[in-house]
């Protein structure tokens, strides 16, 4: 499968979208080719586009204690989940772009052989420095991992940097294991929250965000790739309320993710300290009001397969179809 350019003369535009860290815009469009919602144009150079802080302050801390604590404990959970449908002892598990290493982490807590991969060293400086785990820097189609040798494959909100993720999934299950699971999380573009809030989701995040995806758009990529999705949610509570308060402050017309930066910690900031008194004032008093109206909007959503956020765990069943 030959990677899509996604070629100007092949694209609709469906909306612009201004990336509210370098103040840029970028176009949101739909490719002719292979139906992929993607962000134009492609950054020549993504890495300018994450500031420092991005990646947390120098312990790995990115937002207050309570929030590092619930994500924490969400990725025990999901990890025991995974090893409980995979039903292996000894696992070896890929985490590619694992980031911090808190699920990574949590796999191996559990007993699990794990490996990390990352496109850049300041981006695992914590997973390896503090955690001690293996983690391989560059892209996953460059580190040559030998065919059916891992039993677990993440992709923890990681597919969206990816601007044509077909052959991102086909590399991923050459190296599954069949019967291994590939767990996918992705933010879900056909979520009513995107699609009434549009540049303003939260969830966006041009140009960081590359391509944009709904239940059946990344359910099609793995089937071409012979993987077979078993288990699917639309519900991740680290994200959904927050996720909906930012997004409608965002559509409302309060300074673009204001309050996803007051809420990270102060060596995490990712923008300027510019003083929006009047974004400030609305973020302070609609913020709780939108915190209590999303717990059971966004409880509905997720329940209605319809949240802001897409979970599939899928299954390398043999071996996958051969590749035109």
């Amino acid at each position: 499968m030959q990677s899509c350019s996604h070629p100007a003369d092949a694209t609709e535009i469906i909306f612009p979208a201004f990336d509210y860290i370098s103040g840029e815009t970028f176009q949101v469009a739909r490719c002719r080719h292979c139906a992929q919602v993607v962000t134009l144009p492609v950054p020549a150079d993504i890495g300018k586009y994450y500031p420092a802080g991005y990646y947390g302050d120098k312990k790995g801390r990115r937002f207050p204690a309570v929030m590092e604590w619930l994500q924490e404990k969400l990725y025990q959970w999901r990890s025991g989940q995974v090893l409980r449908r995979l039903q292996r002892k000894n696992s070896k598990v890929l985490d590619i772009g694992c980031g911090r290493g808190l699920l990574l982490r949590a796999f191996q807590q559990q007993g699990c052989d794990v490996t990390g991969t990352e496109f850049s060293d300041d981006a695992c400086r914590f997973a390896r420095e503090v955690l001690k785990l293996p983690v391989r820097v560059g892209l996953l189609s460059e580190l040559n991992f030998p065919a059916n040798s891992f039993d677990v494959v993440v992709m923890w909100h990681v597919l969206e940097h990816v601007s044509d993720p077909r052959p991102t999934i086909a590399e991923i299950a050459r190296i599954l294991r069949p019967g291994g699971i590939f767990l996918v999380a992705v933010p879900n573009f056909g979520s009513p929250e995107a699609q009434l809030t549009k540049a303003g989701w939260f969830h966006l995040d041009v140009p960081r965000h590359l391509s944009h995806h709904t239940r059946d758009s990344l359910s099609q990529s793995l089937g071409a790739a012979g993987l077979t999705p078993t288990w699917v949610s639309s519900l991740a509570p680290e994200y959904d309320t927050f996720s909906f308060v930012q997004s409608l402050l965002n559509w409302l017309g309060a300074r673009p993710n204001l309050f996803y930066n007051l809420l990270r910690g102060q060596s995490a900031k990712v923008i300027g300290e510019k003083k929006s008194y009047g974004s400030i004032i609305a973020t302070v008093l609609l913020a709780p009001v939108l915190g209590m109206i999303s717990l059971p909007v966004t409880l509905l959503l997720a329940f209605c397969g319809r949240g802001a956020t897409l979970t599939i765990s899928a299954v390398k069943k043999s071996a996958p179809p051969e590749l035109p």
